[in-house]
């Protein structure tokens, strides 16, 4: 294997200082982190540096010495329950605290085997491996050419327009939305989680499960100032959608500003959201409802879900019309207030009104009776069913506020969401879990609710069921392949490889002889792991 740097996974041909990032191939990693070096997984994970760590654990870079590639790998090690000897791999937990470690650890696990079921959200990192080894749990996640969001922001002068904020967190708001609906959330929006990839996308970073994003009993708690909401300092109080809400938004009024909202602690008096003079000029008026609505102080008074903040930020013509209406009604009432009626000579005005209704009624009576005496008083309760379901079907197509929902049944949901902008007359959601379907093919819609052809206002949202593919998948032929190229196949088929070094006279070291429990051509389950032999070339060699 290539020397690589563990500072950042880069080969440096063994320099004792990586010429690239600095680190010294010297340095030790500090207890209760695991040390420099080790390996995970079956030969698999090679840990470097930590990252960062916080009350939930830590993170490290990593090496798969499968795919050859740099990752990042999760550790979860809650702070005041285990620790770790130096120079150990195995967590102790500490006396007294097992059964709170074993329920925290499945928190974990559950929490972060649903945030890998939505690896196909383009604001996420995708997590592709889950384990447990050394008495800790683990999660594995690509790493990617990225710059933090705050440095993005201090390239671009201080702050972005909307025009350049609306495509970046438009993607991230659908995500939290979906996440969400799984059952999730985040709990710790923030301009210190997001990254800018190389593509100019956000990614959300910094997942951690709930006890770590609420003022708790046992865990000093994670919170980003700026961005927490209120509820997040108070003891015993409820965080839901509108908490990542608050986040959400105060990240976005960062972006706009190019500074954070004060402490909602702070601002919970009033509850005001000074904005800059010159930034409020320049921003859309629909913006600044939504910033006001999504960073409100009191949880109850906040905008509640992603669903209604993105009505919000899209609403444009909307608040268009009312202000047309708004500056319409100042203007009569204006004119109302500097009207002077004049004194009319002759019959008094009471008289001329009741001259007017009577002659209404006279006009109503006669054309009473002429419709009467060209149709029938029956007609009057029973139309005819064609003529009635004429008006209704035009009157359906002559609103411009319904449209007929469309058929996405058999269509690729990624394909959709990617076409799919903040203009469309529909949002389509993925329902949380996916079902197998020997019909439709892995991420083609089996199901959509509304149904295709109903009526339904501009704006709706479209929740849909997709496929996971075939339950029992075809093992690929990787005999002679090199084991990237094999991992690739079988992680392309829906399995998790995991490998064996074993010696071999036929097969070239680094090569891959074969399946270890299966034969190719054979069916396994999805999602199941598939050991493969690596040659490590003849015996005595």
């Amino acid at each position: 294997m290539a020397q690589l740097c563990l500072g950042c996974m880069r080969e440096n041909n063994g320099e004792q200082i990586c010429p690239y990032c600095k680190f010294d191939r010297a340095s030790e990693q500090p207890a209760p982190f695991l040390p420099l070096g080790t390996i995970l997984q079956e030969q698999r994970y090679l840990v470097g540096k930590k990252i960062d760590n916080n009350a939930e654990g830590a993170r490290y870079i990593g090496y798969d010495n499968f795919m050859h590639s740099p990752v990042i790998i999760h550790e979860f090690m809650p702070a005041g329950i285990c620790g770790r000897a130096k120079g150990k791999t195995n967590v102790v937990i500490r006396g007294g605290y097992e059964e709170k470690y074993k329920a925290l650890t499945e928190n974990f696990l559950e929490y972060y085997r649903t945030v890998a079921r939505m690896r196909e959200l383009s604001a996420i990192a995708p997590i592709y491996d889950i384990f447990s080894e050394n008495g800790a749990a683990y999660t594995v996640e690509e790493s990617f050419d990225y710059i933090p969001f705050t440095e993005y922001i201090e390239r671009r002068g201080g702050s972005i327009d909307w025009n350049t904020a609306r495509p970046l967190f438009m993607p991230l708001l659908t995500t939290l939305s979906s996440i969400h609906m799984a059952g999730i959330g985040h709990y710790g929006i923030s301009p210190e989680n997001l990254l800018v990839t190389s593509s100019g996308k956000l990614r959300l970073t910094g997942f951690a499960i709930k006890d770590i994003r609420e003022t708790g009993d046992f865990f000093e708690p994670e919170l980003f100032d700026g961005c927490a909401a209120l509820e997040q300092y108070q003891k015993g109080s409820r965080i839901d959608e509108a908490t990542d809400v608050y986040g959400f938004t105060a990240t976005l009024f960062y972006a706009l500003t190019g500074r954070l909202p004060e402490n909602s602690n702070e601002r919970k008096p009033d509850g005001k959201l000074p904005i800059p003079t010159a930034v409020f000029k320049r921003l859309p008026p629909h913006v600044v409802t939504a910033l006001a609505g999504g960073l409100q102080v009191m949880q109850v008074n906040r905008i509640q879900t992603f669903e209604k903040l993105q009505a919000q930020l899209s609403s444009a013509p909307v608040v268009k019309a009312i202000q047309t209406e708004a500056t319409r009604s100042a203007i009569q009432s204006e004119v109302a207030q500097n009207y002077v009626p004049k004194k009319k000579n002759g019959i008094p005005g009471f008289v001329w009104a009741i001259l007017s209704v009577m002659l209404c009624l006279l006009i109503l009576l006669v054309a009473g009776i002429i419709w009467l005496q060209n149709n029938s008083f029956e007609s009057l309760f029973n139309p005819p069913a064609e003529e009635s379901s004429q008006v209704s079907e035009e009157d359906s197509n002559d609103d411009p506020n319904l449209i007929q929902i469309p058929n996405l049944v058999g269509q690729n949901y990624n394909d959709l969401i990617a076409k799919q902008n903040v203009n469309s007359d529909y949002k389509i959601i993925k329902a949380n879990e996916e079902i197998f379907s020997d019909k439709y093919k892995e991420g083609e819609i089996v199901s959509q609710s509304p149904e295709y052809g109903v009526s339904a206002e501009k704006g709706v949202t479209i929740v849909v069921t997709v496929s996971k593919g075939l339950a029992n998948r075809e093992l690929p032929a990787i005999s002679g392949n090199s084991v990237q190229t094999a991992v690739k196949a079988l992680s392309d088929q829906g399995f998790i490889a995991t490998g064996n070094y074993v010696s071999s006279d036929t097969v070239e070291a680094g090569k891959v002889i074969g399946y270890e429990n299966y034969n190719a051509g054979d069916l396994a389950p999805y999602g199941s792991k598939i050991t493969i032999s690596i040659s490590t070339g003849p015996e005595n060699s």
